[in-house]
């Protein structure tokens, strides 16, 4: 009872361990230094050359030979599983890797480890390895970068399983024609103001593509303009994550200190760029799009209102008080009037009574 117990503990501690995700790095993956992987691009003596990641330029139809070391950094002996996965910008536009429960189809179907998709080894604590791999290009393969990672899934061998893996990035530049093409898919602009109307802001977000067959980052200079272009806001200058060929990626900017004066032109400038040791792809693109943004100081427009609606009810109420008091006057004239009229007839029939009474 107490075993199965045990058992059952051991399983859901790996379940929930295995939930902790994938490292995308050339260090060292631990949890509570019991389980730690390390990896990184090496030669046949294990020397990592200044290597960062693995980068190839190839023709099609050829065969690329490479070697990764694996160090057990933890504590405990490791069974480590070596394989490849095809790479793509998650939603956030990060660079990922596909799950192993996917089929590659890119790089990682290229590479093999003595032959196969997969290489499973034991390393004992502290104990490095040098592991050849083959990246075989396809005669078919397309031109430009085909990317993908190297992966160490590595268990532990005591009660508790725990599983952690950790990758190197692998760009294979296949030679042809090579086309960077990093675009601006889409862009909206927002004012964001506050009490002070001379310091609002100005929130950008963007969609960038790579429509072309080259990993591309680069950096983006936002700017802002209003009237008689007069500039607003402070430069925003960014840099941008690599957006991998046929992928997404989503960005977000802000220009501060933007005083509301009605309107203003947010202007994005997109610079293409190459990062780490990819090779030069020949001229980049460089991208600009505008986006109108209405910057209206709404609290400046409802104090306006306010003072409006008050000025126009004083002058309904003054010109309502002056209506009644020309109604009185003229109500009171009236009745003199009247009074006078009524007096001057009663005098008039007195007479007549006199004179009738005098005959």
């Amino acid at each position: 009872m107490a075993s199965a117990a045990r058992s059952l503990v051991a399983l859901l501690t790996t379940a929930t361990i295995s939930l902790l995700g994938l490292t995308l790095s050339a260090g060292t993956a631990n949890a509570d230094d019991s389980v730690g992987i390390a990896i990184a691009p090496s030669n046949a003596q294990g020397k990592a050359e200044g290597r960062s990641r693995f980068t190839y330029k190839v023709d099609p139809g050829q065969t690329v030979k490479d070697h990764v070391r694996v160090r057990n950094a933890g504590t405990e002996t490791l069974r480590v599983t070596l394989f490849a996965a095809d790479a793509y910008n998650d939603e956030k536009g990060d660079f990922a890797l596909r799950g192993s429960d996917e089929k590659a189809t890119g790089a990682a179907s290229w590479t093999t480890f003595d032959g196969k998709p997969q290489l499973r080894l034991t390393l004992a604590r502290g104990e490095s390895r040098v592991v050849p791999f083959t990246v075989t290009v396809p005669k078919d393969a397309t031109p430009g970068d085909h990317p993908a990672g190297i992966l160490a899934a590595a268990t532990s061998s005591g009660q508790i399983k725990v599983e952690r893996r950790i990758a190197d990035r692998m760009y294979v530049r296949v030679s042809g024609d090579l086309q960077p093409i990093l675009t601006v898919a889409s862009m909206s602009a927002v004012y964001q103001g506050g009490w002070n109307p001379f310091d609002g802001s100005v929130l950008v977000n963007a969609s960038l593509s790579n429509a072309g067959n080259v990993a591309l980052e680069g950096v983006v200079t936002l700017t802002g303009g209003t009237w008689f272009g007069l500039g607003v806001g402070q430069l925003v200058r960014q840099d941008l994550p690599e957006v991998l060929p046929g992928n997404t990626a989503p960005v977000s900017f802000e220009l501060t200190g933007v005083p509301a004066m009605g309107y203003l032109i947010a202007s994005l400038l997109l610079q293409s760029g190459i990062s780490g040791d990819a090779p030069d792809p020949g001229p980049l693109p460089v991208i600009h799009r505008d986006a109108f943004v209405l910057a209206v100081p709404w609290l400046f427009v409802a104090l306006l209102v306010v003072a409006a609606a008050v000025f126009f009810f004083i002058r309904w109420r003054k010109q309502a008080e002056e209506r009644r008091a020309a109604e009185w006057d003229a109500y009171n004239q009236a009745e003199a009037a009247l009074r006078d009229a009524t007096e001057a007839s009663e005098r008039i029939q007195a007479a007549g009574d006199a004179n009738r009474g005098a005959q």
